[in-house]
């Protein structure tokens, strides 16, 4: 209970603590929102891997990439676009042959990467991987305390709520206490 009193006390909130789902299409607003992020001409007509046979139907798919890139760089550091490429594979089922192993793509990472360099949330290391800069970490990190205060119950009522009960519990203790000491005195009359 200490820990989730100080999380809401002093917004020690992160990343990791939110559900990625929600922090995903939370972060997809955001960049959609600002005027620095502007998807490519090619989005409508692309394919996002070799097994997918057409685009797509989501219009704001880029931006969930890009918010999905982002997450994984926060969470794993020093990522480079073969290791995306490895995380959005898929296996190629046709028809009576056997799957096989197929990587996604790598223009759409590379893109979503060097646009994120341009804004500054991203920086390229010296080996060639990518990992979030300070400034970028502040603001995933803005996003996700305020996705977490708005999923969570207003703790502090909570925590007043659950003193009440252990109140009420001691109080409870006290009472058959008194009553079982009223019986022994009974008994021994």
């Amino acid at each position: 209970m200490e820990y989730l009193t100080r999380i809401y006390m002093y917004g020690g909130v992160s990343v990791k603590d939110v559900e990625s789902s929600k922090f995903i299409k939370a972060y997809a607003e955001h960049l959609k929102r600002g005027d620095k992020f502007k998807e490519p001409s090619w989005v409508d007509i692309v394919k996002t891997g070799f097994t997918k046979e057409l685009s797509p139907y989501d219009r704001d798919w880029y931006y969930i990439r890009a918010a999905s890139i982002l997450r994984r760089l926060y969470i794993r550091p020093f990522t480079g676009v073969g290791g995306f490429k490895k995380i959005y594979s898929k296996k190629n089922k046709i028809r009576v042959k056997p799957s096989h192993y197929n990587k996604g793509s790598g223009k759409i990472p590379r893109s979503i990467l060097h646009q994120l360099e341009k804004i500054g949330i991203v920086k390229k290391t010296k080996k060639g991987t990518r990992k979030v800069t300070s400034l970028g970490r502040k603001e995933m990190d803005a996003i996700a305390l305020k996705i977490h205060k708005e999923t969570q119950p207003n703790k502090k009522e909570e925590i007043d709520e659950i003193d009440e009960l252990n109140e009420i519990i001691e109080e409870n203790k006290e009472e058959t206490k008194e009553e079982e000491k009223e019986e022994e005195k009974e008994k021994e009359n």
